[in-house]
């Protein structure tokens, strides 16, 4: 982190704020109304009631110049004023719920917006040097801005027999690429729960929790699969009509469409090979590939293996995970270049308390604290992608913002 400064300063941007708000779900985004109106354009009497009421309510964890010297508490100088006061007001209502403070049930909603007025017209605090955007991925003492960063120590011991990618190159062994997630996911658990028999892959799995083993699923799924080099023995065509009876699970030539559902095109003929005889001899326990594979001999999984091991594999149609600096330019869509917000209603994220800001972020995800649009935001983000969300937008500096009544016919088009 950045060292962080107590002298102020101030920049102000000219903004005509729309009647309409943005076409989302939540209530943040909904038209300013007459009453916070008067918070962009507020009197010196207004500022003053509200310096009054911050005193004696807010500064304690606050502070009178908005910069809150207690650590997980957020910094409120310079803060958009529409925004300020509709929290103020959920934590008022009991929509926004925080356990450490009862945030001023007492006041009414004239104290409330002059408060949010009071605080947003101080000056932000300055910040000592600040991370450039374009800097996340390349800082000494952070990790590569790989969305993969947080399972890469688990997928150590999977590179062995799979692979640096999932595609594996050794005899016997399974490529795991294209298949879907929730088919790796429901594949390995099946180790930890038995219905799968495997020593060592059940000692591997069950050394991982959940969330791992979905993003390692993510990842290879994510990754070019290729044909594997262990052809089969048999005769691809007498494999060909036998897939027939196959085509309606796993794909006419191999690559299923269903998200459970394996692709077979391109897999290793010798693991297919022992797959089979798993399921039938009751190793691997699965009723409908136990009666899919019951009547087949030994020959005939031969030939299915050689059929499937020849066709060409596609990649699941699967998002690639967004890395960290993606997802700060994501950020800033609604909360500005560098986190200083231009619209009233969104907070300003710059020089915010980089604790604070990791606390609202695994809130929103868990949903503790309600936002359709924030929790859809923050929870696909890994641990590695909130540390250094936060550090960025902590260390920026934060801007005030002037808001101007342009002189318009429609009155509206002043709000």
């Amino acid at each position: 982190m950045r060292r962080i400064s107590k002298g102020l300063a101030l920049s102000m941007s000219i903004l005509l704020v729309s009647a309409t708000g943005w076409a989302q779900g939540s209530a943040a985004v909904r038209a300013i109304d007459s009453t916070e109106k008067t918070a962009l354009f507020p009197s010196r009497d207004l500022i003053e009631f509200g310096r009054v009421a911050a005193q004696a309510n807010c500064s304690g964890c606050h502070g009178m110049d908005g910069i809150s010297d207690v650590e997980g508490k957020p910094h409120l100088a310079g803060q958009r004023s529409v925004y300020l006061y509709r929290v103020l007001r959920a934590f008022q209502s009991g929509e926004r719920i925080d356990e450490l403070s009862n945030h001023n049930d007492f006041l009414n909603d004239q104290a409330l917006l002059s408060t949010a007025v009071f605080y947003s017209s101080l000056s932000p605090q300055t910040i000592v040097g600040t991370i450039d955007s374009a800097d996340v991925a390349n800082e000494a003492d952070a990790p590569v801005d790989d969305p993969f960063h947080s399972i890469r120590s688990s997928m150590r011991k999977c590179i062995k027999c799979h692979g640096e990618t999932g595609n594996s190159r050794r005899s016997g062994m399974p490529s795991l690429t294209g298949q879907d997630p929730e088919y790796f996911v429901t594949s390995m658990m099946a180790y930890v729960d038995g219905s799968r028999s495997h020593r060592l892959m059940g000692k591997l799995v069950g050394e991982l929790d959940e969330a791992t083993i979905k993003a390692m699923g993510v990842f290879y799924a994510v990754q070019e699969p290729l044909q594997t080099e262990t052809q089969g023995e048999g005769d691809a065509i007498v494999g060909r009509r036998l897939s027939e009876e196959c085509a309606s699970c796993h794909g006419e030539d191999g690559n299923a469409a269903k998200a459970s559902n394996p692709t077979l095109a391109g897999q290793d003929a010798k693991y297919f090979i022992k797959g089979m005889n798993h399921y039938k001899n009751g190793e691997r326990q699965h009723k409908k590939m136990f009666e899919a594979v019951e009547q087949l001999s030994e020959q005939d999984m031969i030939d299915l293996a050689t059929f499937y091991a020849a066709r060409e594999p596609r990649r699941r149609n699967v998002r690639m995970p967004l890395n960290s600096t993606e997802w700060i330019t994501r950020c800033e869509r609604c909360h500005g270049i560098d986190g200083n917000s231009s619209d009233p209603r969104f907070p300003m994220l710059a020089g915010q308390d980089e604790t604070y800001l990791k606390q609202v972020l695994k809130a929103y995800a868990s949903e503790a604290r309600e936002n359709t649009t924030m929790h859809a935001m923050a929870d696909p983000l890994s641990a590695m992608d909130i540390e250094r969300i936060a550090a960025f937008f902590a260390s920026q500096q934060p801007k005030a913002v002037v808001y101007m009544q342009l002189p318009c016919g429609n009155d509206q088009q002043n709000q």
